[in-house]
């Protein structure tokens, strides 16, 4: 049978704002394996229930066995409910852990190398021209199954918050990454930093405990981060945010311009994470601004203390 075209999903524009929205009705199907409404099922992203998705288009595994049986460390494949045409699903570790918190570096670093190699290969795709790299923990923050797990989605634009943050910086004529991350330590809102990265609250945060990862120097190649450092920085972070908060849901995402949009421009690649410990209301949704009662310094103090304790 024919899938109805109405289901496809695709991308339209609002006329109002000029802002792309996916319109994707097969998304109302997913069985959710979190919250109220969760499935009384096993979990399809665990191993051992490989065939409850498609096939791995790429896996991180010790052995040369195939991609679709048990023994690998981190797994890709197409979203089984797309948002639009180019969506792919990434499970983060073998065994069945709900917060990032949860997983230790080396496991981290693998899926870096795994996000680094489907971005690539998303960007390789015909029509898209950026991949953007997203996480969802948590029935509050959107995910429909527990088990730890990112997505990648091709789009044929940058998201217009990056292209808002490449105009602010057009503007400014210096990179506001640095500018914060300099400025971090003094003003207290420096959480953690080695020779690679630094973890900071930035100034201001739109939301109560937003942090950001980044680059401890000025690098726009998210592909050519070394996977061991970086996975290394993730454990730390999300632990640090698991301890201080309680294993909240949480969004997070990576804002990176593909070396084909960027030209000679330098964009400062960074993580950024948003605890869904506050609450979008009338003023976020209806005048995209933001009520945060919670300052950075408050909330890098919150993860100082977690890192110690750890």
């Amino acid at each position: 049978m024919n899938p109805d075209p109405r289901e496809q999903p695709r991308t339209v524009v609002d006329p109002t704002t000029g802002r792309p929205i996916l319109m994707a009705p097969l998304r109302q199907k997913r069985p959710m394996h979190t919250g109220q409404r969760k499935v009384d099922a096993a979990c399809p992203f665990c191993s051992g229930n490989e065939a409850a998705t498609p096939p791995a288009v790429d896996t991180e595994r010790d052995d040369d066995v195939q991609d679709d049986v048990p023994g690998w460390i981190a797994r890709a494949f197409p979203n089984l409910y797309p948002a639009n045409l180019h969506h792919e699903v990434i499970a983060e570790g073998a065994e069945h852990k709900e917060h990032p918190s949860e997983l230790d570096a080396a496991t981290w670093a693998r899926c870096v190398a795994l996000w680094q190699r489907r971005v690539r290969a998303m960007e390789a795709r015909p029509g898209v021209a950026c991949a953007f790299l997203f996480k969802n923990v948590g029935a509050f923050a959107g995910a429909s199954i527990a088990h730890n797990h990112s997505q990648v989605l091709g789009l044929d634009a940058l998201p217009p918050r990056v292209e808002l943050e490449r105009e602010m910086q057009r503007r400014a004529g210096r990179c506001l990454w640095c500018a914060t991350l300099h400025t971090a330590e003094d003003e207290q809102r420096l959480v953690w930093r080695d020779a690679g990265f630094a973890i900071v609250a930035p100034e201001p945060p739109k939301l109560p405990n937003e942090t950001w990862l980044l680059p401890t120097r000025c690098d726009s190649d998210f592909l050519a981060a070394e996977p061991d450092a970086l996975g290394a920085a993730l454990a730390r972070w999300f632990g640090a945010i698991g301890t201080a908060l309680d294993q909240p849901p949480c969004n997070f995402w990576l804002h990176q311009v593909p070396a084909t949009l960027r030209g000679a421009e330098t964009f400062h690649w960074h993580f950024e994470l948003q605890p869904r410990t506050g609450q979008l209301a009338g003023l976020e949704l209806g005048g995209d601004m933001y009520i945060n009662s919670v300052p950075a310094t408050r909330t890098a103090e919150r993860l100082r203390a977690a890192l110690t304790d750890r």
